[in-house]
């Protein structure tokens, strides 16, 4: 997971430097990779989206985006969690939008919370 965080935070904060430096304007301070660098970059590309997308090179962020957003609807296909049966064999099942295994189906956010309390089991 931190390997894809960081390569759609490289994705972001290359749209983010290369409007910077086309416009002239400084590059932003820091060069962290982290959650606020990404943050800072989302809040960034939305707040001046049509000045970013009238920029014949930068018009690449709208495939960017969708492919991001085709990918990370994908889901992981596994998941560490341990399913209410007590098994761990749940896969990600993108027709019914669930991490499933036999006749159980879990939902993301019940997935994240599952694998929240192992961790802190």
């Amino acid at each position: 997971m931190g390997d894809l965080l960081d390569e759609l935070t490289g994705e972001l904060l290359w749209f983010e430097s290369r409007f910077l430096q086309l416009r002239g304007w400084p590059a932003p301070v820091g060069l962290s990779r982290g959650s606020e660098a990404r943050g800072r970059a989302v809040a960034f590309l939305v707040d001046n989206l049509e000045s970013v997308l009238v920029v014949g090179e930068l018009t690449g962020l709208v495939e960017v985006a969708l492919r991001w957003e085709r990918r990370l609807g994908e889901g992981l296909g596994w998941t560490p969690a341990r399913c209410r049966c007590g098994e761990r064999n749940l896969r990600w099942d993108a027709r019914v939008g669930y991490f499933v295994y036999g006749g159980c189906h879990v939902s993301a956010v019940e997935e994240r919370g599952l694998v929240a309390d192992e961790v802190g089991a």
